[in-house]
């Protein structure tokens, strides 16, 4: 109760022996001094009465205070003991992941190390083929002494795994956020000078080089990726695939191989092929790719020269990107904005992102390198955009190996 409840109870109490005080000396004659003394004792028995209700009702309200109480603790502890043995299975799904992890790594390690090592022997006879390919003299003479000098660069560089791997970003649109990252192969001769692609790749092909490129490529992509996914970082790799490689006999079937066993990469692993590659593909290659794309990899096509694609062809082929540079796109929207795509009449120019989207087909605009083409890219509803503008290829850190959260930067 209230102090003010307490002191209303007193004054009824004093009120009542007063009452009563006055009636015993009304109707019972007693005189005033005795009626005062019992009105008085009459007072202090209901208030002793009052104090003792009031005290048995708080204590009451004390005991159900503690068995509330009480209880709550009981249930905090039964909480802590289920959090604590939910921490303890936890700690031990962690241990038991890490030496999951551990042993995957392990077995992946071993894995490429028994790929490299069965494909030793393939790369040693290429180095020979490409030696000695580079003494025929089926070539003018200036121009057959600058592709030999050439193939040697390229052949020691090989040898001597002076390799770099340069990463460009994809951004989505119109986020601009990295999904992707597009790989590039870069050599260096023995003074520490880069060959360009440019260079390199007219006299790997013809020496019959590609498929050792193409190895320590996509080799390298796939330990990338797998290293990205041990971080949870959702970034993909775009991995450049020649049709030399595709069709190799003593290549693909081993590199299928070593795909299989990482199928779990297949949503961040894309392997990237020329549109004129693609499109000129014989029976071994497109057989291959299916096979890949049994796996659940995906395709990319570059070096888009024309509009004229048949994108269901690219559907089944499992193509999830076409790549055309800006210019391309938006020379052709501009110069004919209601003209139709070669392939389908009845398809503008202008909607060619909705088009391949509904054959599950992302449009990318590559070479961007200002923002009016970016926007020009959104009105074609282009999914992603690579480019300068988003960041130039450069080579990957080599502090990306360690284990740091932050390692995965690329040089700038």
């Amino acid at each position: 109760m209230s102090r003010l409840t307490h002191i209303l109870f007193f004054l009824l109490y004093a009120m009542s022996a007063l009452v009563a005080s006055l009636a015993m000396v009304r109707f019972f004659e007693i005189s005033s001094s005795i009626a005062s003394l019992f009105g008085t004792l009459a007072l202090l028995a209901s208030a002793q009465i009052h104090a003792l209700l009031g005290r048995a009702s708080q204590q009451m309200k004390l005991e159900k205070r503690v068995e509330v109480l009480r209880k709550a603790n009981l249930a905090l502890t039964d909480e802590i003991t289920t959090i604590h043995a939910g921490m303890t299975a936890m700690s031990k799904a962690v241990a038991e992941e890490a030496v999951r992890r551990d042993e995957v790594i392990v077995s992946e390690v071993q894995a490429l190390e028994h790929v490299i090592e069965k494909m030793e022997g393939s790369f040693s006879s290429r180095m020979a083929e490409a030696a000695r390919s580079a003494n025929t003299a089926t070539l003018p003479p200036a121009e057959a002494n600058d592709r030999h000098i050439l193939l040697t660069l390229v052949r020691e560089a090989l040898e001597a795994g002076r390799v770099e791997l340069h990463l460009q970003p994809i951004v989505s649109l119109p986020q601009r956020k990295t999904y992707f990252y597009e790989s590039f192969t870069r050599l260096r001769d023995q003074d520490g000078n880069v060959i360009m692609p440019a260079e390199f790749l007219k006299v790997a092909e013809s020496a019959g080089l590609m498929t050792v490129v193409d190895n320590l490529l996509l080799f390298r992509c796939v330990q990338i990726v797998r290293r990205l996914t041990e971080k949870e970082r959702q970034v993909g790799m775009v991995c450049n695939i020649s049709p030399l490689s595709l069709k190799d006999e003593s290549f693909f079937p081993q590199f299928l191989d070593f795909m299989r066993q990482n199928a779990d990469l297949s949503g961040s692993v894309i392997f990237e092929i020329g549109q004129q590659d693609f499109e000129d593909r014989g029976i071994i290659e497109a057989r291959n790719m299916a096979r890949l794309a049994d796996f659940g990899f995906r395709f990319s096509i570059d070096k888009v020269q024309s509009l004229d694609f048949d994108a269901k062809d690219m559907q089944r082929a499992g193509v999830k990107f076409f790549k055309a540079s800006g210019e391309l796109l938006t020379t052709a929207a501009k110069a004919m904005p209601d003209a139709a795509l070669p392939a389908a009449p009845d398809i503008r120019i202008a909607d060619i992102g909705r088009y391949l989207a509904r054959h599950g087909i992302e449009l990318i605009g590559e070479k961007i390198e200002d923002e009016a083409t970016v926007l020009e890219l959104l009105d074609l509803d282009a999914g992603y955009a690579q480019g300068h503008l988003f960041g130039p290829p450069s080579p990957i850190r080599e502090e990306f190996l360690a284990e740091s959260d932050d390692a995965f930067k690329i040089a700038v």
